[in-house]
């Protein structure tokens, strides 16, 4: 009989399976150790793996009988893995345990040692980890809290300057009679708040409030206070007041007593924003002055402003300009005119009439009994004819003393058709042709009849392309023989430096200027030194404004013109414009020392550059 020989090979059912093979080498086991190999147990009791169930463990054999039969019933469990591992025999073998070799204890120490090293070091990394997180957040909460703690106390202080304004402007409502409050950035709210203090008050009696940002809600507010207020003009231009708040104004317009003028210029006002106002000014029997330019009043408006404007008594002033109403609309307002009676005042620029609505216009003027003072007819599209119709207007009307034809193109033929009737109106104070395309030719038939209007004051030539020889011309009308003028406008005209010697004559002998614009003629420096000359001999101490921006002037003229400063700082003009040229920082220095002199020798006296 073959001694026993047990091998560990696996586990099924809780139990060792055994691999049972004759081996003479191994020693021979007792009763007791193959009950416990049965058992599932060796020499030195090691327990079965916890894996194992209740349900799949069997009670320990007590017999050697019951113990073969254990170890027969797993060899033949576990037959086929074994016989996988063994090749092909089935025979019942002895079961070999082996106790598993336990763990070197040194090792296990080690790795306990270093697992508890790794923890502390953890810890502490999570620890400074933590306080470094929780110490940035009490910082930014601290910080947060003091930034909130600011924010809220300058708003407070924001709300009482706020607060202090609007009240400084109600009292100025309550005990100034013209309170100026334009462009206060009030809005509705503002508006609403300071337009309290105009309720039952009659000693304010002009009010500006333009360039506010009003909308409908602050209208309602005024709409409110202007009944009982004594306020005679009224000024909401640049706003945002719209139709809905024309609509609003156009109710309280119609029952006023004292409102004299009304300023809606810029605000978005419609058609149907005119048409209310029309309702209310065919009610209204006081006011004198509408100022409707700038807004979106086409055909349709302009129709129900007409009716109200021919039925009108009261109303000397209505500007219209910047609207759009076209050759249509001018033939509807010339039909408003032939019946109105009270008009003087006519702005209605910008329009698009055309020559048929400009003749309309000045026929339906020509046959009124009412005089004409203002006619603004600039920027309409006329040519000669147009031109030729305000000539028989002049004819007709010698009351005229401000006409503005800015941006047309009458040439040199509309000019001379001008020529005759411009000799007549010897009361014209303000003429403006700039824009026309008026030559050396048409300078000529110019020159020869305002020689003499002591009356004028103010001649607008800008962007003609007079040239060197049409400036001439007309400066040599305004040394001498226009004795009233005071602005003199000759910008784009194309003079060079061959005009610049004319202005250099002018500043010589002039003595009446005020104003003086020579912008973009190309003087450069060579022009720039002809000027200073005129300018260190300029006996006028009238000059106020000189406008040489856009003349390509470098830094030898700027030079030129500072020691002309230098040398007549009596005469110095007190604002110089000098912007858009080619003046380093030589050229300013150099002014800026002329100016500095200006001051020490002439009392005070400052000037101002504009580079």
């Amino acid at each position: 009989m073959y001694t026993a020989c047990a091998q560990p090979i696996g586990l099924r059912h809780g139990l060792w399976r055994p691999l049972t093979h004759p081996c003479p080498s191994y020693p021979t086991r007792s009763r007791c150790s193959l009950l416990r190999a049965a058992a599932g147990q060796n020499d030195s009791s090691i327990s079965s793996p916890s894996t194992a169930t209740p349900s799949d463990q069997s009670p320990a054999p007590t017999t050697v009988s019951e113990a073969v039969r254990v170890a027969r019933n797993a060899s033949s469990t576990g037959t086929s893995s074994s016989n996988a591992g063994t090749g092909s025999s089935t025979a019942a073998r002895p079961v070999r345990l082996v106790k598993p070799a336990p763990a070197p204890q040194t090792s296990s120490n080690s790795n306990v040692g270093n697992l508890f090293i790794a923890a502390g070091i953890g810890a502490a990394v999570l620890f400074a980890l933590y306080r470094q997180f929780f110490a940035s957040k009490i910082k930014t909460a601290i910080s947060g809290t003091s930034q909130v703690v600011t924010q809220n106390i300058s708003n407070k202080q924001l709300m009482k300057d706020a607060v202090g304004r609007l009240n400084e402007f109600t009292d100025r409502l309550r005990n100034t009679p013209s309170a100026d409050l334009s462009a206060q950035n009030l809005g509705d709210e503002g508006t609403a708040y300071v337009v309290e203090g105009l309720a039952f008050n009659s000693g304010c009696v002009s009010l500006n409030l333009a360039n506010n940002g009003i909308g409908r809600v602050g209208i309602a507010a005024l709409c409110q206070v202007l009944p009982t207020c004594g306020v005679q003009t009224l000024s909401l231009s640049t706003n945002s007041v719209g139709d809905e708040g024309a609509e609003l104004l156009a109710q309280k317009l119609s029952s006023n007593a004292v409102l004299r003028t009304l300023d809606l210029s810029q605000n978005g006002i419609g058609d149907k924003g005119a048409r209310a106002l029309a309702e209310g000014l065919k009610l209204n029997t006081t006011l004198m002055h509408l100022d409707l330019s700038g807004n979106a009043i086409d055909v349709e408006g302009i129709t129900a402003l007409a009716e109200a404007v021919a039925a009108s008594t009261s109303l000397e002033i209505l500007c219209l300009s910047d609207n759009y109403l076209g050759e249509k609309g001018g033939m509807v307002l010339a039909e408003a005119l032939t019946a109105n009676k009270s008009i003087k005042h006519l702005a209605i620029k910008g329009n698009e009439l055309g020559d048929a609505a400009v003749k309309a216009i000045c026929d339906a003027l020509i046959g009124r009994e009412c005089e004409i003072h203002v006619l603004d007819l600039g920027n309409n599209s006329m040519s000669e004819q147009g031109g030729a119709a305000i000539a028989r207007l002049m004819h007709a009307k010698k009351t005229l003393k401000d006409l503005n034809l800015y941006m047309n193109d009458i040439g040199n033929a509309g000019v001379s058709t001008l020529a005759s009737a411009l000799y007549e109106n010897k009361k014209l104070a303000h003429l403006d042709l700039g824009g026309n395309n008026i030559g050396p030719e048409g300078a000529k038939s110019l020159a020869k009849v305002i020689k003499g209007h002591d009356a004028l004051q103010s001649l607008e030539l800008g962007y003609n392309p007079l040239g060197a020889e049409g400036t001439q011309t007309i400066v040599d009308v305004c040394k001498f023989d226009l004795k009233g003028l005071t602005t003199l406008k000759l910008g784009w005209c194309k003079l060079g430096p061959a005009g610049a010697r004319a202005i250099g004559e002018l500043l010589m002998y002039n003595t009446t200027l005020t104003a003086l614009d020579l912008r973009g003629n190309a003087l450069g420096n060579d022009g720039a030194i002809i000027l200073g000359r005129g300018l260190k001999t300029m006996e006028s101490l009238k000059l106020a404004e000189l406008d040489l921006g856009y003349n390509e002037i470098k830094d030898d003229g700027a030079c030129a013109i500072a020691n002309a400063l230098k040398a007549n700082t009596a005469g110095a003009p007190r604002d110089i414009r000098l912007n858009s040229n080619y003046i380093t920082r030589f050229g300013q220095v150099a002014l800026s020392e002329a100016v500095d002199m200006v001051y020490e020798m002439a009392k005070g006296k400052m000037t101002t550059i504009h580079f």
